[in-house]
C-alpha cells in the first residue's frame, strides 16, 4: 500500500479512489506503515492525519512518525464545493487528528462499513 496515492486522491476530489484505497487497507499493520519521503509538507500533514484516523479505527497505534507531524499551512477543507457554513461545521466535528493538523473534513470521512 503506497499512501501516496490515497493522499493524492484525497487531494484531487477523487473520492472513489480514496475509499477504494482504504478498503485496501483493512489488513493494513499501521504501526509499521513508513513516513512517506517525497511529500511536500501539506501532504505530509494529511498523509500522518490519514494514517492516524485509520489506525484508530482499526483499534491499532499510529507509527512514531505521525507525532512530528505538523498541521498544514493553511486550513484545508476536504470536501469540495463546502460552502462557508458547512465549512464552520467541520470545523467542529472534524476527527481529531484531522483537525490538529488544520484539515476538515466531516466525521465519518473515509469509512467504509
Amino acid at each position: 500500500m503506497d499512501l501516496r496515492d490515497v493522499v493524492k486522491a484525497v487531494l484531487s476530489g477523487d473520492a472513489l479512489e480514496a475509499r477504494q484505497w482504504v478498503l485496501d487497507a483493512r489488513s493494513v499493520d499501521w504501526t509499521l506503515v513508513p513516513r512517506p519521503t517525497d511529500l511536500l509538507e501539506d501532504e505530509l500533514a494529511l498523509a500522518a492525519a490519514l494514517v492516524e484516523l485509520l489506525a484508530e479505527r482499526s483499534g491499532q497505534a499510529a507509527p512514531a512518525w505521525t507525532a512530528q507531524v505538523g498541521p498544514a499551512h493553511a486550513p484545508l477543507c476536504l470536501l469540495r464545493g463546502a460552502g462557508p457554513r458547512l465549512r464552520k461545521r467541520l470545523e467542529l466535528e472534524s476527527p481529531e487528528p484531522m483537525r490538529r493538523r488544520n484539515l476538515f473534513a466531516p466525521s465519518d470521512y473515509l469509512r467504509t462499513g
